[in-house]
């Protein structure tokens, strides 16, 4: 009867923290859920703003560079006219006297002639031609000012609303508790094993491998415990929901988001130095922000070799976005985000003195393997 009650107890008690972990995970998920949406409403918004602002962008450096070339033929075309305007005015004044002024034969001299006749028809055309460039320059000089100025009043909306985000990320990074209990820290250890990898597939596969022994661990600890007291079993178990929790839902019927406001300059599988680009590169908005692509879990943040600042989130379902090229992360590992949820910024520049933009670079990885991104993702304008 004693080991039947045991038994009983013991079932009892396995019944109770099963419910009460879960109850505790879903007050945890309603107290980050409010302002988390918060987060992503208002960073979906940005990025909206954000891709104003590059399209201004786009359209202030594509003017510039035309009224640079168009200054560039104007003086060409000056040079050209000035090396012959003493000529074609002696012409225009005394045409006789110029052509018979050099001995020559009478044919030779009719040839002269006509010769200056047509120069003085390619003179005027190329004035014309002159005056046209002119006002194509004048014209956009104008534009260039209307331009300069729609991107000024962007550029300040883009400020304000970003000064309201940036409030909002620091508030949760506040909020945040220093220990991230036993989730958070399986996460921290396996991005210090991946931040030993030699390249990004090792990243990921070290950064897998440690959260799957973790677990693996976990398990055995909870196997253990059952043979132990009370206080025992239930640390344990504790530990092996923890780690045994999936870090997000997955990609299926997940919906689509668009990482940064920007336009994709390096497509998936576009020729590179190593071989076909296993990502994708967008070129961006000046000081935009950069948002999940899935909700899931930080398992990595901190820069990473060649790429510069480097997010990785565990999507769950075997899934990992890569986000890699930021000025600055907004993330830390451990920390659950959703689809949308900003977790970092790009650099800013200004359109009219940077030729080089900053990039974005995305990649998915499915099972260890690279994958095409693109399906997952919102394109611009969709």
């Amino acid at each position: 009867m004693k080991k039947r009650n045991k038994k009983l107890f013991a079932l009892r008690t396995k019944v109770f923290w099963f419910f009460f972990s879960k109850k505790n995970c879903f007050l945890l998920f309603l107290a980050a859920a409010a302002p988390a949406t918060q987060r992503v409403e208002d960073a979906a918004r940005l990025r909206v703003l954000e891709g104003k602002l590059d399209d201004t962008a786009h359209a202030l450096a594509a003017s510039l560079d035309a009224q640079r070339e168009a200054a560039a033929d104007i003086a060409r075309r000056t040079r050209d006219l000035n090396a012959l305007l003493p000529l074609a005015l002696r012409l225009s004044l005394y045409p006789s006297e110029t052509i018979l002024a050099a001995q020559a034969p009478a044919d030779q001299a009719l040839e002269g002639l006509l010769v200056a006749q047509g120069l003085g028809a390619e003179l005027a055309r190329q004035v014309a031609e002159l005056r046209r460039r002119q006002n194509d320059a004048a014209a956009l000089a104008h534009t260039i000012t209307h331009t300069q100025k729609t991107l000024q009043a962007e550029r300040a909306a883009q400020r304000a609303l970003a000064a309201a985000l940036e409030q909002q990320l620091r508030q949760a990074k506040g909020s945040a508790p220093a220990d991230r209990g036993e989730s958070g820290a399986a996460a921290l250890a396996a991005s210090l094993q991946a931040a030993k990898a030699a390249d990004l597939p090792g990243a990921v596969a070290a950064m897998t491998r440690a959260q799957a022994q973790a677990a693996a661990r976990a398990a055995q600890d909870a196997a253990r415990a059952d043979r132990q007291n009370q206080g025992a079993q239930n640390a344990a178990r504790a530990r092996q929901v923890a780690l045994s929790r999936p870090a997000g839902p997955g990609l299926a019927g997940a919906p689509l988001v668009t990482p940064v406001a920007g336009r994709i300059v390096r497509a998936w599988g576009a020729p590179a130095e190593d071989g076909p680009a296993t990502g994708v590169t967008f070129s961006t908005a000046p000081a935009a922000f950069v948002s999940s692509p899935c909700t899931g879990r930080v398992g990595f943040a901190a820069p990473f070799r060649s790429y510069g600042r480097l997010i990785i989130v565990e999507c769950g379902g075997g899934y990992d976005f890569v986000l890699a090229g930021m000025d600055r992360l907004d993330a830390v590992v451990g920390a659950q985000v959703r689809a949308g949820e900003p977790v970092g910024r790009m650099a800013d520049f200004d359109p009219a003195e940077s030729a080089d933009r900053p990039g974005l670079y995305v990649e998915l990885r499915r099972g260890g393997s690279a994958v095409d991104p693109m399906p997952y993702l919102k394109r611009k304008g969709s």
